[in-house]
């Protein structure tokens, strides 16, 4: 296997991905509205990487609630903000990732109701799903700062626990 880096090949991949992403933003499918949003973010979590601009890690605990900025994705997986449960019990600030189970406020098929945990963030009456088929591992520098903390409570956190491992195990 050649390990060379053909640099005027990669650039021309890179120039070949921007019409990619040009014509999928055209395309005027709603999934794309905001793609030029993500790849600008994205693009700047590389260039801190490159530039050594790393801030310290925030902790998180097992049934923290956070919001995340899980960008623009393929096919059916995840995409755009939501609010997610942290699912990590180990987690520290030398730790760049940390594992998620993401939030949404829309019914559907494998979708874990929660009653109306989100109606201190949204102020809102609506519903609360777990998709637990989208627990995800996501870099901390997704997370959306908030001064607001919240925590689920042990009984919630015990229906993940069930159903995570009726999902995975059965």
């Amino acid at each position: 296997m050649n390990t060379e880096i053909d640099t005027t090949t990669q650039i021309k991949k890179i120039e070949e991905s921007i019409k990619n992403y040009k014509y999928v933003f055209n395309s005027k499918n709603t999934k794309f509205t905001w793609l030029g949003n993500w790849l600008k973010k994205e693009s700047s979590f590389f260039k801190n990487e490159v530039d050594k601009k790393l801030n310290k890690n925030p902790n998180f605990k097992r049934k923290d609630v956070i919001k995340a900025d899980f960008g623009v994705n393929v096919g059916s997986e995840l995409s755009n903000i939501h609010f997610a449960i942290v699912l990590n019990s180990d987690d520290n600030t030398s730790v760049d990732n940390i594992t998620v189970l993401p939030l949404t406020s829309k019914p559907g098929y494998k979708r874990l109701y929660l009653g109306n945990l989100l109606n201190m963030f949204k102020n809102n009456n609506k519903n609360t799903y777990a998709l637990i088929t989208q627990i995800t591992t996501i870099s901390k520098k997704k997370i959306i700062k908030s001064n607001i903390k919240f925590r689920c409570n042990a009984e919630i956190m015990e229906i993940i626990n069930k159903e995570i491992i009726r999902f995975f195990t059965k």
